[in-house]
């Protein structure tokens, strides 16, 4: 309630005026993504097992993934949260923390997996109030997105940060 009020007070401190396209909800933007890897002489046990080991060490708090897992069919399939910032036109608030629900699907084959993260709609009890984030604030979804991939291909490669501390 606190959080609806304290929106509520920081649009109306930005102004009466039309709302800017940017400003509105995502419609026709890109909700799921989808990233492929190859992993030449890998099995699958072995890039499940990285697969896993980087997202259990990836999220800072537990609370913000739950998943399932299955070694022998190689999937992880989860649930998780990303946090982002609703972008306010004041110079009092210039931002207010939000999140959104997210979907989590990795399968690995022997030299290959895929990575598939959908944005859902939907708000988490700790967020802001908007089930998505505004066309203008959108790109932020895409960026942690794109870094949650790319994390996991260097930790498919061998390249995460529990593979450097193997190495005593």
């Amino acid at each position: 309630m606190k959080k609806t009020l304290l929106i509520a007070l920081a649009f109306m401190l930005a102004g009466c005026a039309s709302i800017p396209p940017d400003r509105l909800p995502i419609t026709t933007e890109k909700r799921e993504f989808t990233y492929d890897y190859t992993i030449p002489k890998k099995s699958q046990k072995e890039l499940f097992k990285a697969a896993r080991n980087y997202l259990a060490t990836s999220y800072g708090d537990s609370k913000e993934v739950s998943r399932v897992e299955d070694e022998e069919q190689g999937t992880i399939i989860g649930k998780a949260i990303t946090g982002w910032n609703l972008s306010i036109d004041s110079w009092m608030i210039p931002h207010i923390p939000c999140a959104s629900n997210y979907s989590i699907i990795f399968i690995a084959k022997e030299g290959r997996a895929r990575l598939q993260l959908t944005l859902v709609e939907g708000t988490p009890m700790q967020s802001c109030g908007w089930s998505s984030p505004p066309k203008r604030d959108y790109p932020q979804i895409v960026l942690q997105f794109n870094g949650l991939a790319d994390g996991l291909g260097q930790a498919l490669n061998g390249q995460a940060a529990i593979d450097q501390l193997k190495n005593f």
